[in-house]
């Protein structure tokens, strides 16, 4: 059987071609100007992209460093601040460059996950040198970040037109306080009450020569078996110590105090480096009235019952007196009460017919019982002096008890009468407060802090801010002229060979808009 086989590719398609081919010299420049231009765009990539890294990262740093604030600090007294000393007592503030440059690193080079296809670095990004150029503490100019974040708190917390309204109406309480105390600095009961003693003794002498004639043409005034003259009750009160007759019977008075290690208004303090930062400008005389609001909420004082184990109990008589004790503080507040409620007392039974005409009632009983009648009229001006001394004391009482006063009396709110006089020491111990409309003793603290000056007022705030911190475990170093409030660093980067600054900053006051 034969087997035939057919062949129908052509002969010459049996074997592969044979191929040649040729680059341009246009085609070899066009490849060496697109791969130089795709190295540079490259380049400019890798530029771009790691000052945005290495921007992210010192921003992240900076967040890093100010979100470690002082809890303690900001749940008590609402103010952010970061310890500079971390919690050693110890100005520290490289720990805060280093947080800031750590984070920068990392975000350049963040553990291979932006990285070429070896591994390497694809943005190139490296840290060259850096440094902190500025940074602001609480305390730099008498503690104005403190003032400034505080102010900012009660802006938002109470709103400014609430601020306003009680400012205004502190504002126009603080007018008559300030001109009750200028006349109660006139009034001077003591001396009123030894020119009644000079005279008394004076007319006695000459009487008992035989020179008074006048004595003999008055008339008799009977005198009651059991009279008790109240000229001589209040000055043996004012022998007595201040507190003793005003402090309510069963309450003591705090004996803490300040050391003077304590004082941070006293001592010197650590200032910031570079242009200080606090925020937007604050209107002075706003700014003031809302701090004072602040001191009031957040400062404890006599009548206060919380937070009775802080080293400093009556902290807002502080800041007005500035003594180092309870104590001292306590007495400084009440002698000022005590002035200015004497010249209102004394202007009230000044302007009311119906009191001069029992003051003048009583001191002819006291000229019979002494037996001096041409003492009537120095008697009467001792009395009247007495007479609002003696209110006053109960005033001042009433308002340690936790009762009111008004600023200015009127007959329905006043409380001594003339025949109770002689019986003020049994009134003054009785602990409970009568029910009157008026001020408190709180209220009547905001009125002396608006007479005070800011700067004062501020550092003492933070006298006592430091105390009371320092009483906590592991705060005993605690110190607000470590407190940073603001931080700008400059780093120098490198990126793909080129370097590059970055100067960033951040702080709580910028944080709070």
């Amino acid at each position: 059987q034969t087997h035939i086989s057919y062949d129908i590719f052509p002969k010459e398609r049996r074997y592969p071609l044979k191929k040649s081919g040729s680059i341009t010299v246009f085609t070899s420049l066009f490849l060496a100007v697109f791969l130089l231009v795709f190295q540079v765009l490259l380049q400019s990539v890798q530029i771009a992209g790691g000052r945005v890294q290495a921007e992210a990262g010192v921003e992240e740093g900076l967040y890093s460093v100010f979100a470690g604030y002082d809890r303690e600090l900001l749940e008590r007294y609402h103010v952010f601040m970061v310890d500079g000393s971390y919690g050693t007592g110890v100005w520290k503030p490289e720990r805060m460059y280093r947080t800031v440059k750590n984070c920068m690193e990392e975000s350049c080079r963040p553990g291979g996950a932006v990285t070429g296809v070896r591994g390497e670095n694809l943005w190139k990004c490296s840290s060259v040198s850096g440094a902190i150029t500025a940074y602001t503490l609480m305390s730099d100019q008498h503690g104005r970040g403190y003032r400034a974040q505080a102010v900012d708190y009660m802006k938002e917390t109470l709103g400014i037109q609430g601020i306003q309204l009680l400012m205004e109406k502190y504002r126009q309480q603080k007018d008559i306080f300030e001109e009750q105390e200028k006349e109660g600095n006139e009034i001077d009961v003591k001396q009123t009450m030894d020119s009644y003693e000079q005279a008394k003794k004076e007319a006695a002498q000459n009487q008992d020569s035989g020179s008074d004639s006048e004595s003999q043409q008055r008339t008799e005034v009977s005198v009651p078996a059991d009279f008790v003259n109240p000229l001589d009750v209040i000055r043996q009160l004012q022998k007595k110590g201040i507190l003793a007759l005003v402090v309510p019977p069963g309450k003591e008075v705090s004996q803490k105090g300040l050391g003077k290690e304590e004082w941070f208004s006293k001592r010197e303090k650590l200032t910031g480096m570079g242009t200080p930062f606090y925020g937007t400008e604050e209107n002075t005389l706003l700014a003031k009235g809302i701090f004072q609001a602040y001191m009031m909420q957040h400062l404890t004082d006599y009548t206060s019952t919380e937070h009775i184990s802080d080293p400093l109990r009556y902290q807002l008589e502080y800041v007005i007196g500035g003594k180092t004790t309870d104590q001292e503080n306590l007495k400084a507040v009440v002698y000022r009460l005590l002035a200015a409620r004497e010249a209102a007392n004394m202007m009230y039974l000044l302007r009311d017919p119906t009191r001069q005409s029992e003051i003048h009632e009583m001191a002819l009983v006291i000229c019979a019982a002494i037996g001096l009648p041409a003492l009537e009229g120095i008697v009467s001006l001792a009395l009247q002096a007495a007479w609002a001394f003696g209110e006053s004391l109960m005033d001042v009482r009433q308002l340690l008890a936790g009762g009111k006063v008004p600023l200015v009396k009127t007959g329905a709110t006043w409380m001594v009468s003339i025949n109770q006089l002689a019986k003020l020491t049994e009134l003054l111990k009785n602990g409970k407060s009568v029910e009157q409309k008026g001020m408190t003793y709180h209220e009547y603290l905001g009125i002396l802090l608006m007479t005070g000056k800011t700067d004062t007022q501020t550092e003492r705030t933070m006298d006592v801010v430091e105390a009371v911190m320092r009483s906590l475990p592991g705060k005993e170093g605690f110190r607000l002229d470590q407190g940073v409030i603001y931080l700008e660093t400059e780093m120098e980067v490198s990126l793909a060979g080129n370097t590059f600054s970055l100067l960033r900053d951040y702080g709580y006051a910028m944080g709070n808009g």
